[in-house]
């Protein structure tokens, strides 16, 4: 009689578990149903920019575990980090061409403008709280 218990025990945990991998894994998988079935042979397709977004997660969240939120650079990964996946399942729907026109949009702005200034009240003398090593 115990054992039969055990074996139930057992069946329910693995249920148990396999629920909570299926869980924790459905994020993860491909969305897009031609990349899905290009595979041959694969029960389940990871989405490899899912992944990647997930590794960059998994390292921001370790720095600012350990340090904390140092400034405007670390809050806006952060928030660049939250917007990447709606950001690659619009892109996942859109023609290769505007893809590409997005990026070229985004990249194209890179070095247009004057350059801002190290400080905002620079101005060019050195201040009280220089110690000028």
């Amino acid at each position: 009689m115990d054992a039969y218990i055990w074996k139930g025990v057992a069946r329910k945990l693995a249920e148990s578990a396999l629920a909570v991998l299926m869980a924790v894994i459905t994020p993860l998988l491909e969305k897009n149903p031609a990349k899905a079935l290009a595979t041959v042979g694969s029960a389940f397709v990871f989405s490899m920019s899912r992944l990647i977004v997930l590794a960059f997660a998994t390292a921001m969240l370790r720095q600012l575990w350990q340090t904390g939120v140092a400034g405007w650079p670390d809050a806006t990964l952060c928030i660049a980090i939250v917007l990447a996946l709606p950001l690659l399942g619009a892109l996942d729907r859109v023609s290769p061409e505007q893809v590409l026109a997005l990026g070229g949009a985004l990249i194209g702005r890179f070095g247009i403008g004057e350059a801002r200034l190290p400080s905002w009240n620079y101005t060019g003398e050195p201040t009280r709280f220089d110690n000028h090593r």
